[in-house]
């Protein structure tokens, strides 16, 4: 197959892998709601803390059911996932089919370079954004897959009520489109990526741990920044803000491999601050 009949089967491949995920998705949370409702104290109006807790409660409760403790429940979660396997089965599939077609294509062996980058990873970035050589830089790229900025913020503080500072407009949105779905999918890739190249610390001793890789690098300087300069952030915000950042800087790099008569400033790694600049000379190959 040339480049535009590999493109092309990852992405239907893509599809029906994602009609399995909705599938399996839609069948967990059933299941967790009717242990929710039947096995914990769940409150509908308690606050984010507690219903976290009650959360957690139930997933402790369908994974002990799974690993063979009794409990009233039981046959519920047994026969939920006797109904999620076809999905997991037809997923399973689509991912295997997947990874194999994007081992045929030209930037595989560069991802076989990277620490925690793979070939599921690979055909999941083309499956959404398509041939990279149809964006004129990596900025366009980065906004297709969810990681630019609009007005300072972040597309996934935008969709986060407790986060953005205000609502955006219909036609706000129309010009800076955001999917939760396909950014989801990125994040899980990110952070593949940054676990990889991370070697965690002593967290009894107060140590973040240290990077193995360049992406992780790129990583624990944003961390850095942001806790000089967001004091008021969570650990967790301050995480997600770095995988991002991180993620960025890999899709880059993704794009300059995949265009290589372009010109584009690589990932330089330097200990105190790293620069992101966006340049690129840029011939798009000719689509079928």
């Amino acid at each position: 197959m040339n480049l535009n009949e590999t493109v092309a089967l990852i992405r239907g491949l893509h599809r029906q892998r994602r009609f399995a995920m909705k599938v399996q998705q839609k069948l967990d949370r059933s299941l967790e709601s009717f242990i929710r409702i039947n096995a914990t104290e769940w409150n509908p109006n308690a606050d984010d803390a507690d219903r976290e807790k009650a959360n957690r409660h139930v997933r402790e409760i369908i994974m002990s059911i799974r690993d063979g403790t009794p409990h009233d429940l039981a046959d519920e979660v047994h026969m939920a996932d006797a109904a999620r396997y076809p999905a997991d089965t037809r997923r399973a599939a689509a991912e295997k089919a997947m990874e194999k077609a994007a081992k045929e294509l030209p930037v595989f062996r560069w991802i076989e370079s990277i620490r925690g980058a793979g070939a599921l990873g690979l055909a999941t970035i083309v499956a959404e954004a398509g041939d990279l050589a149809n964006y004129p830089n990596p900025a366009k790229l980065w906004k297709r897959l969810g990681f630019a900025p609009f007005d300072g913020y972040a597309g996934s503080t935008w969709k986060r009520a407790t986060w953005r500072p205000r609502t955006l407009t219909a036609e706000e949105w129309i010009a800076n489109p955001f999917s939760g779905e396909r950014y989801a999918l990125m994040s899980q890739i990110a952070t593949w990526l940054v676990n990889a190249q991370w070697i965690a610390g002593d967290k009894k001793a107060g140590e973040e741990g240290r990077p193995n890789g360049p992406y992780g690098e790129v990583y624990a300087v944003r961390r850095k920044q942001t806790l000089a300069s967001h004091s008021d952030w969570t650990d967790g915000h301050r995480r997600k803000d770095a995988l991002r950042i991180a993620m960025k800087a890999f899709l880059r790099d993704l794009w300059a491999e995949w265009n290589p008569d372009a010109i584009v400033v690589r990932t330089r790694i330097r200990h105190e601050k790293v620069k992101v600049k966006r340049t690129a000379r840029h011939t798009p190959r000719v689509a079928a």
